[in-house]
Formats: structure tokens, sequence, C-alpha cells
């Protein structure tokens, strides 16, 4: 079997709160976090699953810096710390330069409480507002770098000054496509010989009247009275330290990265299906496992009938009449974007380390003859696993994982 990477630490922040057995108490409760949101009453009817990050006084950083973070740098900070801490500390032990680290991440929604400041600031009596006022007056209430706030790379830049971390990057971006594609280019770069440990994150967007606007017009969000609706938003960040076997030495772990795929569907009907199958394939194929030993696969499950009954025809034609245990997490956490595939990622190792798959909020019987999904949380021997992801116009990507 070809050398794993050795996932040595991981930190994940979700609607459940902060850390992986927050996530994984609340999955095996089969808790779903999702809520109508006041934010988005008279806009969207969608239910939401925020969650609170801790601030970045908690997180060590300055006050110079604070002003640059949003809700998202807070979560993303707090995941990659967690990750780091779980490791052995600073860096792994590792200097800057010899760690990578990569991350997938959406467009980031400016902080909106200043500017609302500055029009209150500048309004005239009637309800309007006098732009000589606003630009004289009004302007002074938005901090000078409030624009450096809205580039999704501040966040990440922000997180590499935290930790020192100088060694190969890459930010992606927008959708799960690109958490996905952090993660295979952290293992690249492990694999290539170009660091000795690499972080691969990925974060949400923070959820807003603005990213509900942008994401209903790249169709991942239907109209609130369609019967397909589409998945509900979430917020959460996830961070995983990989390492291989020669540097990872006699560390605990929580699990193995053995392989991944991806593949891109065309325009044709069938196609989503292809590309999830291929994908698929793919991790097998580069793990050197087989379709029958796959004992776990962690779905997409974006909400989408159409998403879901494509996802289901590419694993069956995979896995070739086997019907492994399913997980789905969105029905928890909500869609997570550039946050979920880590998520995942992290949440199917833990269920290989327990020897059991916890309920999937939403679920039901959905996974047919091809996939169980439990009920309740139901013990079993998982000796390799899949994590699928689909991202937008048709970008699908797979993990082949395995427990410690």
């Amino acid at each position: 079997m070809p050398a794993a990477l050795a996932v040595t630490g991981g930190g994940i922040v979700t609607a459940a709160g902060r850390g992986l057995g927050a996530a994984w108490e609340a999955l095996r409760a089969g808790r779903s976090f999702l809520a109508p949101d006041d934010e988005l009453a008279g806009f969207s009817s969608i239910e939401t699953a925020r969650c609170a990050p801790p601030g970045p006084e908690m997180l060590g950083a300055d006050r110079r810096a604070a002003r640059l973070m949003g809700r998202h740098t807070h979560m993303l900070l707090a995941a990659v710390s967690d990750a780091l801490a779980e490791a052995g500390g600073n860096a792994a032990g590792l200097a800057g330069e010899e760690m990578a680290f990569f991350a997938g991440m959406d467009s980031v929604d400016p902080g909106e409480a200043d500017f609302v400041s500055a029009v209150q600031a500048s309004r005239v009596e009637g309800g309007g507002v006098d732009l000589g006022r606003f630009f004289n007056e009004g302007m002074t209430q938005i901090p000078p770098l409030w624009p450096l706030g809205m580039l999704n790379s501040t966040a990440f830049c922000q997180v590499a000054i935290q930790f020192g971390l100088r060694g190969e990057n890459g930010l992606f971006s927008p959708g799960a496509e690109a958490a996905a594609q952090a993660v295979i280019e952290a293992a690249e770069s492990l694999r290539e010989g170009k660091a000795r440990a690499a972080l691969a994150a990925g974060v949400s967007p923070t959820v807003s009247v603005r990213s509900v606007a942008r994401y209903r017009k790249r169709g991942l969000l239907k109209p609130d009275a369609a019967p397909d609706g589409g998945p509900a938003l979430g917020e959460g960040a996830a961070s995983l330290l990989l390492e291989p076997e020669g540097v990872a030495g006699g560390k605990p772990r929580l699990g193995y990265i053995r392989g991944w795929g991806r593949a891109t569907a065309g325009y044709e009907p069938g196609d989503l299906a292809g590309a999830v199958r291929d994908s698929a394939a793919a991790a097998l194929q580069r793990a050197e496992i087989g379709p029958g030993r796959v004992g776990l696969v962690v779905v997409h499950g974006g909400g989408s009938v159409e998403e879901g009954e494509a996802e289901a025809e590419g694993i069956a034609a995979v896995l070739g009449g086997h019907r492994p245990l399913a997980l789905a997490t969105k029905g928890a956490f909500g869609h997570l974007l550039g946050g979920g595939p880590a998520v995942d990622l992290l949440i199917a190792l833990r269920a290989m380390a327990e020897g059991a798959v916890p309920p999937s909020p939403g679920a039901g019987n959905s996974g047919g003859d091809v996939l169980e999904f439990p009920d309740r949380p139901k013990a079993a021997r998982l000796e390799a696993g899949l994590v699928l992801v689909q991202g937008f116009d048709g970008a699908c990507a797979a993990f082949a994982v395995g427990p410690a």
C-alpha cells in the first residue's frame, strides 16, 4: 500500500461548539442546529446553523490584527490553533519554512456594523441619506482598514502571521471544491518533499443577506417556495495537520489520508454521476483499497434531489453492489461550503476511531440500496472510508481514509 499521510492534529469549529468532541457528540445524539434565522427575516426563510467562534483576544491576536478580522477569520484561527496544539505545540516543532499551509475559503462579506453606523450618522429628516454628510461625517465611523477585511486573503495571511507559517502556501476559492483542493495540495506538497508538515484548512462564509443572495444566484440555494429547496447554510471551519510517516514518528494520530481523486462533470445528463464515480474510483485506486473494504461513506449530501441522485448513482458504480454505512453532516451543521470537506474528513476519522457511525439528521432512508444511513449510532469495524465532495459547476473530489 502506498505511504499514507498521518493526520496528527485537527481543529474544528461548528454550531455545536469548538472541538471535534463537541461535533461528534452532537452527531451521536442526532442533533440538528438548523433553525430559523431572525437576521434573514423578510429576505429568506431558509434555516441556518450559525456558530459563535471565540474572539481574537482568546486566540492571542493583537489589537491591531484584530481590527482586520471578521468572524470567518476567528473560526479559521481557532481551527488552526487547535490542530497545531493537538499535534504537539507550535508548528509541531518544525520551523516556519518547513510547514506548508493551504486553505479553502469562500467570498468574504464585509462587516456591516461599521457601515451601518456610518449611514445612520448621515441620515437626514425623512429617512434619506445626505451624501455630503456621509463623506464628511459618516466615513469617520468606518475604520481605515475596513476594506481589507473584504479580502479572503486577509484571513489567510492573518493566520499565517499568527503562527509563523512561512512554507509553501496557497488559498483556493470558492465553494467546497476549494477546501478539497487545499487538502490535496497539502498532500502533494508532502509527497513531493516541499514541506515536512502541512496544514490543510477550510472555512465557511458567515451567514448574511449577502451570502444567501450570492449562493441563490449561483444556484446553490433555490427560491424558498421550491420543493427542492437545496441546502441550508451553516458556519464553521476545520483544519488538519498532515505529516508523512517519516516525520510523524511515534506521535498519536487521528487517522490517515490514503488517497484522493478529482473529476469535473460536463454538461450532459449523467455527467455529475460520472464525476462522482471517477473521483471516488481514483481515490481508492491511489490508496490501493478495494471497494469491498469500504465500511463508511461520508456523502456530500448537499440537500438537492438532483445532486443526491447523482451521488448515489456515482457511488453505486464504484461499490459494485457493496452497501457500506453512510453519514451526512449537513443536516446537523448546515452546508459549510469552504469549511465542509475538512469537517467531514475529521468526522470520518473520528467515526473510524470510535468504531461507530452516528445518525445523519434529515437523511432518513435516502441511501436506498446503495448506502445504509443508521438511525442511531451503529457499531462497526471500519477498515477504510470514503469522503465525497461536490463543488460548484460539477467539480467533484473524494478522499480515501483509514483509522490510526
